[in-house]
């Protein structure tokens, strides 16, 4: 999608994570770290170093739950600098949605999902402070 700007924007929004992954490359490590956000096609992954091998990789994470162990195909798309060091690396995942890998990040998608806009919820009320019905002393704000 591109926006009235010019600029590209994502058909599908990413999710801020920080789940350690590992990536593997020929089924050997060529990075490891945590991931800066995930979404059903894609995540961007911070490393210590730039991958050597860059085919055949899967990214192997597990759930923000602690759940088993994902292993998800995925092509590179970049990797570039990361201004306070290391570096970013971004994968488009290569399975197809009917694939179990990819129903399994959309679960791990939904939970974290659901996380951020908690935290981001608790921090709007109490940032803008947001008062439950209880704070009004009835049922809602006034004229509710």
């Amino acid at each position: 999608m591109e926006r009235s700007d010019g600029a590209a924007r994502r058909a599908v929004a990413r999710i801020p994570a920080s789940l350690p992954y590992r990536l593997l490359a020929a089924g050997r490590p060529v990075a490891a770290g945590s991931l800066l956000d995930i979404s059903v096609r894609g995540a961007a992954l911070l490393a210590d170093r730039r991958p050597a091998a860059v085919h055949d990789l899967v990214l192997e994470l597990r759930g923000p739950d602690g759940t088993a162990a994902l292993a998800v195909p995925a092509e590179l798309v970049t990797v570039d600098a990361d201004p306070f060091g290391g570096w970013i690396i971004r994968l488009r995942f290569c399975a197809s949605p009917e694939d179990p890998a990819c129903r399994e990040v959309a679960r791990v998608v939904a939970v974290l999902r659901r996380r951020f806009n908690a935290r981001q919820s608790a921090l709007a009320r109490e940032r803008l402070g947001l008062h439950t019905a209880e704070a009004y002393g009835h049922r809602g704000p006034p004229g509710a």
